[in-house]
């Protein structure tokens, strides 16, 4: 979704690598014995048992013949010490989680859970889960995130992670879709790569739920979302007729954009959720890629047909946008004439997880209301 910058290696992770592995087997991935005790006389008994069956197997060994077995007792074996591959086990601490970079074992249960990235955070805390440590720009201080982060601590910004921190917190898990630091990351604790855009906010609320072993709730969230999205949609019905069209614009520098339904900028809640359209030039050439860039010259062109514009402000100085928003281009907007211009705030509606989202709903909701 995000273009993201190099990542700040600080660790050769050789040494940890041995040592998750150890930990591993240490902490109940294996069963490795089972310790038996017997009374005197049954000792005996079992003594002279085995004592006849290896002498009958000796038997028939030199005849020629192989023990018989059947295919039940063999899979029975076999399934008392592997830990099932596709979900987790009632009474197993790890379990293998086939993930985009192949089978992982991660717990079952986890407790100390890092986020380098800034976009899965909102899936855990809708989870009831609090990670230990997340990245990302300023993100304690996030306006959605500030108090249920309280307390945890930072391992980098948007654009580099330290990979010493986040050894230094002992991680049990990680999740991310960083491809550059996954193969150091992964050394260091269990490590789930999710690949961004394979799923949406939904589909990836209910892996993420999967993976902490709390896919349940994640279920019910997306039913009950599901449900406040009609509710909004049946309050904005009388007030925004089915052929209104809105537009996502955002202003950076000298550079301008458009946005569509996958990209943040409240385009999952304003397309997806409530149903609403775009102008369809805008559909056309933002929605495959989830955005696109236009000039000065064109914003008659794209968003003369919009009725309603969310516009944001990423970058650059007041002078930049204070020129393009005086100018006769933007000006000449049926939209900025009849005031129905809202200015998102990026910092907040920059994510697209389902804290964000489920915010996000309540706000552009009350904002179109507004103007009625």
């Amino acid at each position: 979704m995000f273009s993201h910058g190099d990542v700040i290696l600080n660790k050769d992770l050789n040494d940890i690598d041995y040592q998750y592995h150890n930990n591993i087997k240490s902490q109940g991935g294996f069963t490795l014995y089972r310790v038996i005790s017997l009374g005197k006389t049954r000792m005996i008994a079992v003594v002279l048992t085995l004592v006849l069956m290896l002498s009958a197997c000796g038997q028939a060994a030199n005849q020629g013949n192989t023990p018989a077995s059947t295919s039940a007792e063999v899979a029975k074996s076999t399934n008392d010490s592997v830990v099932d591959s596709t979900e987790p086990a009632a009474d197993a601490e790890y379990w293998t989680y086939e993930s985009d970079k192949g089978p992982v074992q991660i717990p079952r249960n986890p407790q100390r859970i890092v986020i380098p990235v800034q976009d899965f955070i909102g899936d855990l805390l809708t989870l009831g889960v609090t990670p230990i440590a997340v990245a990302g720009n300023d993100i304690l201080n996030h306006p959605y995130f500030k108090e249920a982060l309280t307390g945890v601590e930072v391992v980098g910004d948007d654009m580099t992670v330290s990979l010493e921190k986040i050894t230094s917190l002992e991680p049990d898990l990680i999740i991310t879709y960083q491809e550059d630091t996954y193969e150091q990351i992964s050394k260091i604790a269990p490590t789930v790569f999710i690949p961004w855009g394979k799923y949406d906010y939904k589909e990836r609320l209910i892996e993420i739920g999967k993976i902490l072993n709390k896919e349940q709730q994640a279920v019910k969230w997306v039913a009950d979302f599901n449900q406040k999205l009609e509710a909004k949609k049946a309050e904005l019905a009388d007030l925004i007729a089915a052929d209104k069209k809105v537009a996502i614009f955002e202003i950076a520098g000298k550079e301008l954009y458009l946005y569509g339904s996958s990209y943040g900028r409240g385009g999952e809640i304003i397309y997806n959720g409530l149903g609403l359209h775009a102008p369809d030039l805008v559909e056309e050439v933002a929605f495959k890629e989830g955005w696109a860039s236009l000039s000065l010259e064109t914003l008659p062109e794209y968003l003369g047909e919009a009725d309603y514009i969310f516009q944001g402000f990423s970058r650059g100085v007041e002078q930049d946008k204070l020129d393009i928003l005086d100018s006769v281009f933007w000006q000449s907007l049926p939209a900025v004439k009849a005031g129905h211009v809202f200015t998102y705030d990026l910092k907040t509606y920059y994510l697209s997880d389902a804290y964000a989202l489920d915010k996000q709903l309540d706000e552009i909701v009350t904002l179109l209301k507004s103007l009625q």
